[in-house]
């Protein structure tokens, strides 16, 4: 009977503490999910607008004030290729490593370890006005666009990828 109880207490500790880490641990949707889980995921998030398929951006989309969000899918119902967030009319908010605005609006929408991947990468190149950083978990990309600041987060696996295709597009039309 003791062994017992022993198991059952253990596997009752076992269980609380996951409960715990899960209630505790913030729920993240991030790139290579799918997007059911990023859209549910962005009904959590304050920051972000209600997401709806857009057929013509191929992906999911939305705007709250001056944040524009966007999911890449490879289908309606599909995989997140990237997500992107771009912030216009607010020139305290530029993406980059040292912004501590912007570092902490990623803290907020994400959480710090994203937030804190991002700040901590490394910068890799520059192509036209897209500016290529290496995180430990993810990739980023940034850019300054007209009237915003732009912050992509893609697989790292894909970081080559996406900036052979931002070559590629320097000197041939492509869908942007």
């Amino acid at each position: 009977m003791y062994k017992s109880y022993k198991f059952n207490y253990l596997f009752n500790a076992t269980l609380s503490a996951i409960a715990i880490i899960l209630t505790v641990t913030p729920a993240n949707a991030l790139p290579d999910q799918n997007i059911s889980t990023v859209v549910k995921w962005a009904k959590t998030r304050p920051q972000l607008p209600t997401l709806r398929y857009n057929s013509e951006a191929h992906g999911y989309d939305g705007t709250k004030g001056n944040l524009y969000f966007y999911a890449d899918v490879t289908s309606q119902n599909g995989t997140v290729t990237k997500e992107s967030i771009t912030v216009s009319g607010d020139s305290s908010i530029k993406f980059t490593t040292k912004n501590a605005n912007a570092v902490k609006l990623l803290q907020n929408i994400y959480n710090f370890n994203i937030a804190n991947d991002f700040q901590k990468s490394q910068y890799i190149t520059k192509v036209g006005r897209d500016q290529f950083y290496r995180g430990q978990k993810f990739a980023y990309i940034t850019a300054e666009v007209q009237g915003g600041s732009s912050f992509q987060i893609i697989p790292l696996n894909k970081l080559q990828k996406f900036i052979d295709n931002a070559k590629f597009c320097q000197t041939n039309q492509c869908d942007v």
